[in-house]
């Protein structure tokens, strides 16, 4: 039988494990989700693989035998981010732990390491497999050394990388890869190759003649432009080989039978996996992994509700026990659903059952009593509003409960809750469909695919519910989650459902209108270049402006030159063509997003627009919008503007009815730092920046001048936002020294403003985290790194979120108390839409008055705070009026 040897790019793997897999912390804040990821290969390879060797190769910090060849090799890549070297500490440490040979050899590669150790081991008649996900390695597969190449962000999942797959792939042999590479250069290894050879091309001529060296002994074959960059590349395409090539005769120290394996999970190796908490890689290590391999067996017994007579027997039991556990399935226009009543669990197969149990649920003696339990009870809303049933008394929803215990998460789909808190590997959908399989599973496999594996979720539901809110009310959350989140859910629903209106006519002829200043734009960059370009390629932008024009330049990239917003706003003076790039950069953004983009979501029949409201996104908690974006429309510029005109009453005799609070994150501030002067301003209805810029520059009230505003308005938003002096300073177009002077000014002026600046950072380096009025917790790992510019970063996020987090808690109180004074009422006025710190209604025109009153009285008194809460209202036919 063949020896089978398996070598790892340990920092392909890594780097692959690190951006590929969500952020992962202990509980002590150690970053930890690349070494997970690298883990769960390991685990794979002793459990399926059982190779006779193996090992895990990395490269050094010292310079290679190519960089004394070629000083700029791999030159311009980023720096490893902080987060990611510790974890390549900790890796090393635990493959020690593991008795796994780490190769490193001094002035050479991984790839040469693994190159050299692959083409002995083929030498003794051993099978090498390559785990990496650098195609550079592709170059190395032979009769016994194949790739496996990691296909997914995670790095979990291999495509066999074998000769065949390489000459269906690229039409070449693997060795012909060298010299395609030689060719085509590599941008982000700072290769140079043939310029403007791209890799169609170095295929094309590498199949034609094999190598660089017949194809430079037949140069003459070619003709024209491709002829003249070939001769003048030359020396370039054999130096590129060079620094492709892996070399695979290098002095490694040990050789292929030093990587005997004989298992790895050493019992030193499990205590560090304790440490590193990693409960469900030891549960699958010990053999005691939760996760079902056998659909029909081991399951939790279930009853299939598919007749009156047991859905009788369901809705007896939430009648008996008055709460119930739901989890529903969409796929398409599929449904499925499973619960829990007591101890017992149920499946609904289809639809039709799942609307005759929400009819029958709202008629059982306690309906109005029943506590529902679920995961996403927003979705769980529609599904009701559906079938027309009552909006349900919730009591728990895990993705909220999630979210608040560490709102910088963003994953709290039912597994990764599980496996944070159950320590458990839930199925995913091919365990239970198949590979390849969707939801859309075939009638006769529900009972024993669909049923048990929504069942399966439904339980982890349960298990949660019984961890989660506890854990809640230790952090002080749970009047939080009872008197704001949860019933958030209902008007979210009611939002998404009711859209808002667009005036079609108008935004096509809007769009119209960009399109047509986007071709003047563009003729006019043209002419300023002297030559026609594709604007929206960065390279070619990067050439105009910087190899043609000889405009100064700002900062280079691994890829060439940049031209970000930051880079051209500093090139504003050198050129007029900066102008219109970045106007036209603007328009094309604004058009594809909000002219051509949104006349995309328009639903034809009703023609408004259906946003996504997501409670579960911002840390601070803030709700964000998608799909469309309607919070992020531009409001600085006309042009930005003229999109609200868009938005129009659903109906005719309807009209918009828009309130927003004035100022109230400074309000906030003022209350949380107990500032005097702050808050006499506010008390006084004083406009805050007329009264900041009179206390900094020392003039009187009424002699403030406009540039002075605007500095003082500056400065009030930028420290809110932690920003220091050198930002300020930029933003303002003066001194950093200038600037600092403000700062001082404002905190002289306002001492207790200082007092809690300082207090919050302090308390956030002390406790891990910040909090808001109504107790919102967000954690600040950054706070804690030895990175100068995380730790700045954490320190920005302590000081705003307080103060946004905390406004937001407020628009969110007043979303609820004027929805329901709409409906106490009975008026026929909806909410449609929240941005951040303003609501919008959809009223009746002869109710326009009372609906006014009602959003300035319920977002007035939202708050107790020591300043009052002040409301700008307004009535229009458009979003563009009510502004």
């Amino acid at each position: 039988m063949r020896k089978k040897s398996i070598l790892i790019d340990g920092n392909s793997l890594l780097y692959r494990m690190f951006y590929g897999i969500r952020e992962m912390t202990t509980a002590k804040g150690v970053p930890t989700n690349a070494i997970y990821g690298f883990v769960g290969v390991l685990v794979k390879i002793e459990q399926e693989y059982r190779p006779d060797y193996f090992g895990v190769a990395f490269d050094l910090k010292a310079p290679t035998f190519r960089h004394k060849k070629y000083a700029d090799y791999k030159a311009g890549r980023d720096k490893m981010p902080e987060d990611l070297g510790s974890q390549f500490v900790l890796l090393k440490e635990l493959l020690r732990k593991m008795e796994v040979p780490i190769l490193e050899l001094s002035g050479y590669e991984a790839d040469d390491i693994i190159g050299t150790l692959a083409k002995e081991g083929e030498r003794q008649e051993a099978d090498t497999f390559i785990i990496t996900g650098d195609k550079d390695s592709f170059q190395l597969v032979d009769d016994r050394i194949s790739i496996l190449y990691t296909t997914t962000r995670s790095g979990n999942q291999f495509t066999t990388v074998d000769a065949d797959y390489i000459m269906e792939r690229y039409g070449v042999t693997p060795l012909e890869l060298i010299d395609v590479k030689a060719l085509m250069g590599d941008p982000s290894d700072n290769i140079p190759g043939v310029a403007g050879i791209g890799e169609k091309t170095a295929i094309k001529l590498i199949k034609a003649y094999h190598t660089i060296d017949g194809l430079y002994d037949h140069i003459d074959d070619l003709k024209g432009k491709q002829k003249e960059k070939l001769l003048n590349g030359r020396d370039s395409a054999y130096e590129s080989r060079f620094l492709g090539e892996i070399c695979v005769m290098a002095p490694v120290e040990k050789h292929i039978e030093d990587l005997a394996f004989d298992g790895m999970f050493t019992d030193s190796a499990k205590e560090m996996l304790a440490e590193l908490e990693f409960k469900s890689i030891l549960k699958k290590v010990d053999g005691s992994d939760a996760v079902l391999t056998d659909h029909q067996g081991d399951m939790l017994p279930f009853t299939r509700v598919e007749d009156q007579r047991s859905l009788m027997g369901l809705l007896g039991q939430i009648n008996q026990f008055s709460r119930v556990f739901i989890y529903a399935l969409e796929e398409g226009d599929a449904l499925w659903m499973a619960l829990r009543a007591g101890s017992q669990y149920y499946f609904l197969p289809d639809a039709a059952m799942v609307e005759a149990f929400i009819g029958g649920l709202a008629d059982i003696p306690v309906a109005d009593d029943v506590e529902i339990i679920g995961q996403d009870l927003k979705q769980l809303t529609h599904i009701f509003n559906r079938f027309g049933g009552c909006i349900p008394n919730y009591t728990f929803d895990t993705m909220i409960g999630g979210y608040l215990l560490n709102p910088s998460d963003s994953r709290y789909h039912l597994s990764a809750l599980a496996a944070k808190y159950l320590d458990e590997a839930l199925p995913d959908d091919e365990e239970f469909f198949g590979k390849g399989k969707t939801k859309k599973a075939a009638e006769d496999m529900e009972v024993g695919v669909l049923a048990p594996y929504t069942i399966r979720l439904c339980d982890a539901l349960y298990r949660l519910w019984k961890l989660l809110p506890e854990k809640i009310e230790e952090d002080g959350m749970t009047c939080l989650m009872d008197t704001i989140e949860l019933p958030l859910l209902a008007i979210m629903a009611s939002m998404e459902e009711l859209g808002f209106t667009i005036d079609v006519g108008a935004l096509e002829a809007l769009s119209h209108s960009f399109e047509k200043r986007l071709l003047e734009l563009t003729q006019e960059i043209y002419d300023l270049a002297g030559e026609t370009f594709n604007i929206n390629s960065t390279k070619q932008l990067g050439v105009v402006l910087f190899d043609n024009l000889k405009l100064p330049v700002i900062k280079k990239t691994k890829t060439g030159y940049s031209t970000s917003v930051e880079v051209l706003e500093e090139l504003k003076l050198f050129h007029p063509i900066i102008e219109k790039i970045l106007e036209y950069r603007s328009l094309s953004k604004l058009d594809g997003t909000y002219g051509k983009g949104l006349i995309k979501l328009i639903d034809p029949e009703t023609h408004r627009v259906y946003s996504t409201f997501n409670q579960t996104v911002a840390a601070t908690g803030r709700l964000s919008s998608s799909d469309p974006n309607l919070q992020n429309i531009p409001v600085k510029t006309e042009l930005g503007r003229e999109i609200r005109r868009v938005f129009i009453p659903s109906a005719p005799d309807r009209i918009l009815v828009d309130a927003d609070y004035s100022q109230i994150e400074l309000r906030v501030l003022a209350h949380l730092s107990g500032d005097e002067n702050l808050i006499d301003a506010f008390k006084k209805e004083q406009d805050i920046h007329t009264r900041t810029a009179s206390e900094i520059f020392g003039v009187p009230m009424d002699g403030v001048t406009r540039e002075q505003r605007g500095h003082a308005k500056a400065i009030n938003f930028g420290l809110i936002y932690g920003k220091q002096a050198f930002s300020l300073g930029k933003e303002l177009g003066i001194s950093r020294k200038e600037a600092q002077d403000y700062i001082d000014t404002y905190f002289a002026r306002y001492p207790k403003v200082a007092a809690y600046m300082e207090n919050v950072v302090t308390e956030a380096k002390e406790k891990g985290y910040v909090t808001t009025l109504w107790g919102r917790r967000r954690y600040l790992p950054e706070i804690h790194s030895r990175n100068r510019m995380l730790v700045q970063s954490g320190e920005r996020m302590a000081l705003n979120t307080p103060i946004q987090g905390t406004a937001a808690d407020i628009i969110k109180k007043a979303m609820i108390t004027v929805s329901a004074r709409l409906a106490q009422e009975g008026l026929k006025a909806k909410l449609i839409l929240q941005v951040h710190d303003e609501l919008i209604v959809d009223a009746l025109e002869s109710e326009q008055e009372q609906v006014l009153s009602i959003l300035i009285q319920e977002m007035e008194r939202a708050a107790v705070l020591s300043v009052p809460l002040t409301v700008d209202a307004h009535c229009g036919h458009s979003w563009y009026e009510v502004k």
